[in-house]
């Protein structure tokens, strides 16, 4: 590594390091809850969260962000896990046998705000993500937010590579659903020609 990239890699370690100082949580919740609630509860609707059950865990996340000595470095994403949990808690119900399986989960358009947001096609592609296995929607969802695949497997607690994984598998999937992939074989017949 020449002496130049050495410095720049430095450089951006310790801009890194000031950074992800921890802050006081209170100060960040009171600093970013305008600017980051709604993204907050968009990203849970991308991951099956009814309207009522993504407000109320984007709320939690950013109350537990104020509990005394709460410091957190990484803001956004720390919002993202906390409330990510919340809202997983919020599904843990006794299971009853069912005489048949239940239906697909469905996106819930309960506002008719969020409902004129979306237009059609979007509502499609929403109501398409919600169709995919839960690591697939969830790397899909964290991307989407604009997170790194380090940054999404840290929170979701898995491998690099298996985010890279459900992100492609996703992707082929919603292709295909979309019917913008590519016949199999259409690039094998480029080739020859």
């Amino acid at each position: 590594m020449s002496a130049v990239a050495e410095e720049v890699a430095g450089t951006e370690l310790r801009a890194t390091r000031a950074v992800a100082q921890p802050q006081p949580g209170r100060e960040l919740a009171q600093e970013l809850h305008e600017a980051e609630y709604p993204g907050l509860v968009r990203f849970l609707l991308l991951n099956g969260a009814s309207w009522a059950e993504a407000q109320d865990a984007a709320q939690d996340a950013f109350t537990q962000m104020c509990r005394p000595g709460v410091r957190v470095s990484h803001p956004k994403s720390w919002l993202r896990t906390v409330a990510w949990r919340s809202w997983l808690r919020q599904q843990v119900r006794h299971e009853e046998p069912y005489d048949r399986l239940p239906e697909t989960p469905t996106a819930h358009w309960q506002t008719p705000a969020y409902a004129v947001e979306l237009g059609t096609e979007e509502r499609r592609v929403v109501e398409l993500l919600l169709r995919l296995p839960a690591k697939q929607r969830s790397a899909l969802a964290w991307n989407l937010d604009g997170f790194t695949t380090q940054e999404s497997a840290r929170a979701m607690g898995i491998s690099p590579e298996a985010v890279r994984q459900n992100l492609s598998r996703a992707r082929a999937t919603l292709k295909e659903w979309l019917g913008l992939a590519e016949p199999q074989g259409a690039r094998g017949r480029e080739t020859d020609r």
